[in-house]
């Protein structure tokens, strides 16, 4: 009989975390890859990787441009940049609820020739593992990730734009995996993720612009998990010695996307508006069997999740002054469930044949985002050089509600859950005819987290600023109400970029 508890099944998480399995990034492509999440644990940062004008601002992306981030983004983008452009972008970030974090190295590069433009980033990444022993050798200690991204594009006459991406991933792990295995000592991971997508962008009346991106995206991670010996207690008064175990688990997610935004101008007065809309399938095939709080779960659940988003943006560039801000809603549908090993007599004395459902779970998600951000750039006297600076605030607003029958124990409940995300933001850039330097401190508050206070003193992260690859998300039913402090996850975003024609 497959082990089932009425609190518990597991499906599939963020990120944000993500733009991986898949792509591009983290936050997540923006916008192009929705993930479910039902438990606050912060991921998409070790994706965010790429360098991005408009990650000090909070990540406003809809009635706004991002010249460094959009080819990689949208591949058909990729024909904007008429001379070539090379970036690169150290990469630091820490997580305080596993007192782990990362250092990654991405260099970027797009160029055109004629009608025809090219581009990629390379990135070396290694990663911090949580809940080793004492004496766990150097080997155990990081884990290296490996990230690639190629573009080609070609412009049609003056207005039109049509380009493809290839984005692959070799994971060593995947950050915030070690609070989803409550009680174990060791996790061990590896895998891999790609992601392919075709991109138009298309331009008239001046400034009228449609883009429209498809994806598809892989995300195939296994996590060898080790929960070490102890001893239980039995009411009233005895103990049971509990053996040392070592526990398989896949997370396998595949994605279909499609991902579109139009925006125009408003008036005469600098003032855009844009609307963005997205569309993703995502099926399950393989799901961990997640430990949340020690609680027994069903392990590897297959389910299926459909997502959208809709959303809605402003900006405004008044001389050297821009100001942008977006709203986002986020409705989801996720279905998991739990299959009979062997034929199984329910409670009521119904034999659930082999392969039915002992357990089914339903998610309706409505999240939502809100982003501003602001930059002012100030020439300095008798020369070309540029000083700026940039804030921005991002919002997520994460809420669910599931239903739960189980089909052994002839029962079912609902359950109702909600929280909220805070990513403020500063940075500042000094920009010369031939280069340019961008410096963004960021700090992702999850639930549990302190943000204001932290951001002053010490704060930095981005989750929200730029998409992550699309990794499966994490749907874990809980028993009970959740109980857990995702803590505070920071980052250090540095852009060295290099600019002439080729």
């Amino acid at each position: 009989m497959g082990r089932t508890h009425t609190g518990l099944v597991v499906g599939v998480s963020y990120l944000a975390i993500g733009v991986a399995g898949m792509a591009l990034g983290a936050a997540s492509l923006e916008g192009q890859t929705i993930s479910p999440r039902t438990v606050p644990v912060l991921m998409a940062q070790q994706f965010d990787i790429l360098p991005s004008d408009r990650a000090a601002m909070g990540g406003v992306s809809i009635a706004l441009d991002d010249d460094l981030l959009d080819p990689f983004v949208n591949p058909a983008t990729a024909t904007r940049t008429r001379s070539g452009r090379f970036s690169v972008a150290p990469y630091f970030h820490s997580l305080s609820a596993s007192d782990v974090g990362g250092r990654t190295l991405p260099i970027a590069g797009v160029g055109s020739f004629g009608n025809w433009s090219a581009g990629g980033f390379v990135a070396l990444q290694s990663l911090d593992r949580a809940r080793l022993a004492f004496n766990a050798p150097v080997s155990e200690r990081t884990a290296s990730n490996r990230y690639l991204q190629g573009i080609l594009a070609r412009r049609f006459g003056e207005h039109l734009s049509v380009g493809a991406s290839a984005y692959w991933a070799e994971l060593g792990a995947e950050q915030g995996i070690d609070q989803l295995y409550s009680g174990s000592d060791r996790i061990v991971q590896n895998g891999s993720a790609n992601d392919v997508r075709l991109g138009l962008t298309s331009q008239w009346h001046g400034s009228r612009v449609l883009q429209v991106v498809v994806l598809r995206s892989n995300f195939d991670m296994t996590h060898d998990v080790h929960f070490p010996a102890f001893r239980r207690w039995v009411p009233p008064n005895s103990f049971t010695d509990v053996p040392a175990r070592q526990e398989l688990n896949q997370d396998h997610t595949k994605r279909w996307g499609v991902h579109s935004t139009f925006d125009q101008p408003i008036g005469s007065d600098g003032w855009r508006i844009g609307w963005l809309g997205t569309v993703n399938r995502l099926s399950h095939p393989k799901i961990p069997d997640y430990r949340i709080n020690e609680v027994i779960t069903v392990p590897r659940d297959p389910g299926h999740t459909w997502a959208w988003n809709a959303g809605m943006g402003v900006s405004r560039v008044a001389g050297r002054s821009t100001l942008g801000v977006d709203v986002v809603l986020e409705p989801m549908y996720s279905t998991t469930w739990a299959e009979a090993a062997r034929d199984t007599v329910a409670t009521s004395g119904r034999v659930i044949p082999r392969g039915a459902h002992t357990v089914d779970n339903e998610f309706r998600f409505s999240n939502t985002m809100m982003r501003f951000g602001f930059a002012h750039e100030w020439p300095q006297d008798d020369s070309a050089n540029v000083i700026g600076l940039r804030a921005g605030l991002g919002l997520h607003a994460m809420q669910y509600r599931l239903w739960q029958t189980d089909l052994v124990r002839d029962s079912s409940r609902v359950q109702d859950e909600h929280w909220m995300e805070w990513t403020p933001t500063l940075g500042f850039l000094w920009r010369t005819p031939a280069m340019e330097f961008r410096y963004t401190a960021s700090l992702t508050c999850g639930a549990g987290g302190s943000c204001v206070g932290c951001f002053l003193a010490c704060g930095q992260d981005v989750s929200l600023a730029a998409p992550s690859p699309s990794d499966g998300g994490v749907i874990a039913a809980p028993t009970d109400q959740l109980r857990f402090n995702a803590g505070r996850a920071m980052s250090h975003r540095f852009v060295f970029t290099l600019r002439g024609r080729l």
